[in-house]
């Protein structure tokens, strides 16, 4: 069966193929692409904790967002520190020290672990408080290779852009479709009208006949006595 472009069944086809394309990016490219978020609005006593992380094999970035728990007013600026380990334990915790960014409205800090292969590690968050009590936060990431720079982003983008432009061809021939109809019922209405209207010129002609017919029989007759038709 031939599927419309603007039906629900071809529209379920092309979200189906875009969920492939985008499952199918996920296990080729893993987490290569902007950083990712591995923590949102965690609470720690003092803070609200974000984390976002990038973790290419050689050298990784992890984004730390400390934020007010009430939003009421700006808390002090804590001491920030990322370790990294293989969940394989084959190599000992390493510890880097994250460096505030100059970000607006929040305090955000950088921490660039190294990663030397592509495999599970442990990742810890370790956030001080100027009184010098330190809360931990602990993730696991995946350590990928670097992405491809600008290929990355028309990579993750394509199947959004192949959707919407199937979208838009549907939707034109669509308008088509409905003015060729439109196109087609007007001009079968203008037959009907053009035939209606002869019609009435045809039966309004007949009449005219008629009339004429009957007002000539009325003006002449034939009298027996006088031999012959008088007027």
């Amino acid at each position: 069966m031939r599927l419309s472009w603007h039906t629900p069944d071809c529209l379920r086809h092309l979200i189906g193929m875009a969920a492939l394309w985008l499952t199918m990016c996920s296990v080729a490219f893993a987490h290569e692409g902007p950083p990712f978020p591995v923590l949102m609005d965690e609470p720690i006593p003092g803070y609200r904790v974000s984390v976002w992380a990038d973790p290419d094999i050689g050298t990784g970035k992890f984004y730390v967002v400390t934020e007010s728990p009430n939003s009421a007013n700006s808390p002090p600026e804590p001491q920030v520190e990322v370790w990294v380990e293989p969940v394989s334990k084959r190599l000992p915790k390493v510890t880097y020290v994250a460096h505030r960014e100059d970000v607006r409205n929040w305090m955000q800090f950088l921490a660039e672990p190294e990663f030397d292969a592509q495999e599970l590690w442990n990742v810890g968050i370790v956030v001080t408080a100027p009184e010098g009590t330190p809360h931990e936060l602990q993730v696991e990431v995946e350590a990928t290779p670097p992405g491809m720079g600008p290929w990355d982003l028309a990579i993750y983008l394509f199947p959004f852009l192949m959707f919407g432009g199937l979208w838009g061809v549907g939707l034109i021939r669509s308008w088509h479709a409905n003015d060729r109809s439109n196109r087609k019922d007007l001009a079968a209405k203008d037959d009907s009208q053009n035939n209606d209207e002869k019609l009435e010129v045809e039966s309004s002609s007949s009449i005219n006949r008629r009339v004429q017919s009957g007002g000539t029989h009325s003006g002449s007759f034939s009298s027996p006595a006088f031999g012959g038709r008088v007027t």
